[in-house]
Order: C-alpha cells, then structure tokens, then sequence
C-alpha cells in the first residue's frame, strides 16, 4: 500500500523548492470548484465541464438542421454521445476533405457556418468571469507571487476561459501568454522560443487556444478583448490538430512548450482538473517523463481511481517517475495500491486524497507559503 502522507511531503518539497522548474497543467475540472448562486438558492459550477459544455451547445443548437445532420453522422458510427471536442474536431475534418464539394450531405458552406455556430456558443459559456477575489485561482496566484524564483513557473492550461487572466491581472502579478501589443496583440512565436520575459513572469500556455484567440483574413493570430460576439477565427483547438498550417501553429507551440519543461533537469510538474482523456497531451507527458529520468510529475485526480476511466486505461503504461493520485488510491512507481490505513491518533482523512479537488489543493499551496496573499485580505 502507498503513505499518503510521504506522497503529500514529497510534493511539498518538490513545490518549495525555488532553484528548479516547477509546471502546473490547469484541466477543465478546475473551474467546478468555483460555485455560484444558480438562482435557486443551490449553487452551480462557475464553467460546466466538457459534458456539460456538450450538453449546452447541444441545447443550443437543437433546432439547427445543419447540427442534426452532424448528430445524425454520430449516430451512424456508433457514437452518439461524443463531446464537443470530438464534434469541433469532426465538423474540422470533414473540412480538410470537403473542399468546394460537399461530404456526408455537408458543403463547405455548411460546414464553415456549423464551426462558426459552435464556437460561438462555447464562448458564450466559457467567458464567465470570478465572482469575487477569493477563489481557488487566487489562491493559486497568490502562491505564485509569494516565491521569487530563479526558473519561471508555467501555467499550461487546457482550459478556452479567461479566470487565470483575471486572477493574474485582479493580483497584479504579471505573466507571459506568447502575444504582444495592446490594441490587437499578436502571436510571436520567436518572443516564445527566445523566453527573454523576466523569471518572476510566469508563463501562461493555453494548450488547446482561448475564446480570445481570433486568426484574422491576414492569417495572423491575435488576442481580442473585449470578445467578438461571434465564432468565426475564434481559435479552440480539440485534440485534434487543426486543418491549416496557420491555425495549427499555436497549437504546435503551446505543445512545444510542454516537451520542452519537461526536458529540464529535475522538471516538477503538478496535473490538477486534467483526467488525462486527451491521448495528444498524455504521449507529451509520459513520453517527456520517461525521456528525463530526473523529472517528476504527479497527476491528482478528483474521483475514486474506478471512476477515472481514462486514467485506468493508462495504468499498465504510466513511467516510474510519474504518479496518478486519485481519492482511494493511485499508481505510484508503477504499482496500483490503495493508500495506507492512518497511523495510531492520525484522523481517518489521512486516507483519503483530497488533493484532486482545485480548492483544496490550492489550500494546500498556500500552506507552504504562509505570507501568501496576505497584502490581499
């Protein structure tokens, strides 16, 4: 059986440590963890997860034929309930191979309109702002602010919403997303590679694009704000790679960026919010774990390991420097094992992994470093 407590002291020390990189990837279930009022004296998650996005855009788009025609396709092959990613990814595809022609009773037309729709029903969801400023992604950014470092920390996130932004901005801690400008901030890929920004920067990937991500009619790639209130140019990028050469660059860099943390020596990178259901970004982990034996990384999970159906896939494959923490249980050194009952006078939660939880695992960080956020009260 596995000592949670020895896990939970190990992070701590990987985390305190200040002379050596130090990632998080930020997934889609963090942003569950900020509830408001729904208006029926129950609360609500801030941003629904992708079921629920799915669940949205599909309401949303109920009476659109183009929609149905795509729903029907699902249908046919035997997946009815694909997400919205897999949706955006498959209207992308039948794109690539449309042309001026027509695929599966969808033209060219048809399909440029349906993306267009569906990204600008994704962004009506996902461009909810914090509600106040004392949410898990302060607390987040609080910690981050409290320790100078000589390695910048960076922030990879899957996620198209805007609350890392805010958080950064409503701390005035300053970060580093690959645009630069003020009146439409442009995409410099060389600024990215060249990683010129002062460490005390933290860097800011959004590894599948931003609801404020447009490609202009001269193909360049900017940030917009305030949000146009359409999708065409927004740039979401699924799993899936994007079908042209000047969409897929943001996506290719935002990768790039992730090989290369993980490439540095005694690299520390944390998964919170990510179930590892996206094979692309899982191969770069794992593949970059293996390659650097000095790396670690630790994957916290929110559900009991059985209820994780994607990290159960992986679990025969996941390298020895890696560990998947899940509530119950978790893959540590390549072993499955429940944790260890608690010691004699320890509380019953000691056996239980909360971690998983973006709340209280940015409790947890502001823990180890006790000034945080405390010019902020």
């Amino acid at each position: 059986m596995h000592d949670l407590q020895r896990i939970y002291r190990d992070l701590q020390e990987g985390l305190s440590l200040d002379r050596h990189p130090v990632a998080f990837l930020v997934g889609a279930g963090c942003p569950l963890s900020v509830r408001i009022d729904n208006g029926s004296g129950e609360t609500a998650p801030l941003i629904p997860d992708i079921q629920g996005l799915t669940a949205a855009v599909r309401t949303a788009l109920a009476a659109d034929s183009t929609f149905d025609t795509l729903a029907a396709q699902f249908s046919e092959d035997g997946t009815p309930q694909a997400n919205i990613e897999e949706i955006l990814s498959r209207v992308r595809m039948l794109s690539r191979v449309c042309g001026k022609g027509s695929v599966r009773g969808l033209t060219a037309a048809d399909l440029k309109g349906l993306e267009q729709r569906i990204c600008s029903e994704v962004s009506k969801v996902v461009r909810a702002e914090l509600p106040d400023h004392d949410t898990p992604y302060h607390h987040l950014v609080d910690w981050i602010g409290a320790i100078q470092r000589s390695k910048p920390l960076e922030l990879f996130t899957t996620n198209y919403d805007l609350l890392a932004e805010q958080a950064f901005e409503d701390r005035q801690i300053p970060f580093f997303d690959g645009f630069i400008g003020v009146r439409e901030p442009f995409f410099d890929l060389r600024a990215i590679e060249e990683e010129h920004a002062p460490s005390r920067w933290t860097r800011l990937w959004k590894l599948h694009g931003s609801i404020s991500w447009r490609l202009g009619a001269d193909q360049c790639v900017r940030r917009r704000f305030p949000l146009d209130p359409d999708g065409e140019g927004l740039l979401i990028h699924p799993s899936e790679l994007k079908y042209d050469q000047s969409r897929r660059m943001p996506y290719l860099a935002m990768l790039d960026r992730l090989r290369h943390f993980l490439k540095q020596p005694s690299a520390f990178l944390v998964t919170i919010g990510y179930s590892f259901a996206d094979e692309h970004l899982n191969e770069v982990i794992f593949q970059g774990a293996r390659g650097n034996p000095t790396s670690a990384v630790y994957g916290l999970l929110y559900q009991e390991f059985a209820k994780e159906t994607s990290a159960v896939a992986l679990k025969g494959s996941i390298p020895l420097n890696a560990s998947i923490l899940a509530r119950d249980s978790g893959v540590v050194r390549g072993a499955h094992s429940d944790w260890l009952p608690p010691a004699d006078g320890a509380p019953a939660t000691a056996t239980n992994n909360k971690l998983g939880d973006f709340a209280e695992f940015t409790s947890f960080l502001r823990l180890l470093a006790p000034a945080a956020g405390a010019t902020h009260a």
